[in-house]
C-alpha cells in the first residue's frame, strides 16, 4: 500500500512540475492562454453489471483531487482578449476514488485517471465540456466479497484499464476559482472476468493559477 501511494504522489507531483514548465512557455498570446491549477471534489458513483450474478448495486460516495491543464483558444469578437473564444481544451490528472455499495458494505476502486475534455464556452466564464476518460485501477477492496451466495476477487481487478466517456460543466471565475460537474460513463468492463462498468458523479472545486 505505501509503494501505492508513492506511485500516486509521484505522478501527481511530477504533472504539477510539467504544468510549471508548461506555464513558462505559454501559447503565443495571440493565439490562447493557458492556466494550470488543482481540483479536488466529491465521487458519487455506482457500476453498471452486466454478469450473470442478479445484483443490483447501489452508490458509494468518496474523493478525487488532481492538476488540470486548461487551454482557452481565440477570440469572442473582434477586438477581445486572446483566451476569450468560443473553444478550450483541458487535461487532467486525477486520483480518483470510487465504487460502490452492496448489502451494507462498500467496495472501492482506487483510479488513477487522464480525463481529455473539449470545452465550449457558452460564456468568457461558464462552459460545457465532453470528452474520453482513461483510467488504471491502483488497488480495489475488500480482498473478496460475497454477492449473492458468489465470492468475487475484488482484489484480482487491480491493473485494469478502464476506459470511458465524460460529460458535464463548469464555471471558470477571473479570480481562479472553478466549480464543476460531471458525469462519467464506463465504456469498458472493469476486469477481463467481470462484466461491471463504471458510472460515476462528479462534483469538484478548482483554482486556475
Amino acid at each position: 500500500m505505501k509503494q501505492k501511494r508513492l506511485i500516486i504522489l509521484t505522478l501527481l507531483m511530477s504533472a504539477i512540475c510539467l504544468a510549471s514548465y508548461a506555464q513558462g512557455r505559454r501559447v503565443a498570446p495571440k493565439i490562447a492562454k493557458s492556466a494550470f491549477g488543482i481540483k479536488a471534489g466529491l465521487n458519487v458513483s455506482s457500476i453498471s453489471n452486466g454478469s450473470d450474478i442478479n445484483f443490483s448495486p447501489g452508490m458509494k460516495a468518496d474523493f478525487m483531487l488532481g492538476v488540470v491543464a486548461n487551454f482557452h483558444f481565440g477570440q469572442r469578437d473582434e477586438g477581445s482578449p486572446a483566451g476569450t473564444g468560443w473553444f478550450g481544451l483541458q487535461p487532467e490528472l486525477l486520483y480518483s476514488r470510487q465504487g460502490f455499495a452492496f448489502d451494507g458494505e462498500a467496495i472501492s476502486f482506487d483510479y488513477i485517471a487522464l480525463p481529455v475534455m473539449a470545452k465550449l464556452y457558452v460564456t468568457k466564464e461558464f462552459n460545457i465540456e465532453a470528452g474520453p476518460r482513461f483510467a488504471y485501477m491502483l488497488g480495489a477492496s475488500p480482498a473478496t466479497a460475497m454477492i449473492e451466495g458468489t465470492e468475487i476477487p475484488i482484489s484480482e481487478m487491480e491493473g485494469g484499464i478502464d476506459i470511458g466517456a465524460s460529460i458535464g460543466a463548469e464555471y471558470e471565475m477571473q479570480m481562479g476559482l472553478t466549480l464543476g460537474a460531471r458525469y462519467t460513463i464506463g465504456l469498458t468492463d472493469m476486469a477481463n472476468n467481470v462484466k461491471w462498468k463504471n458510472n460515476v458523479i462528479s462534483l469538484s472545486i478548482g483554482w486556475l493559477f
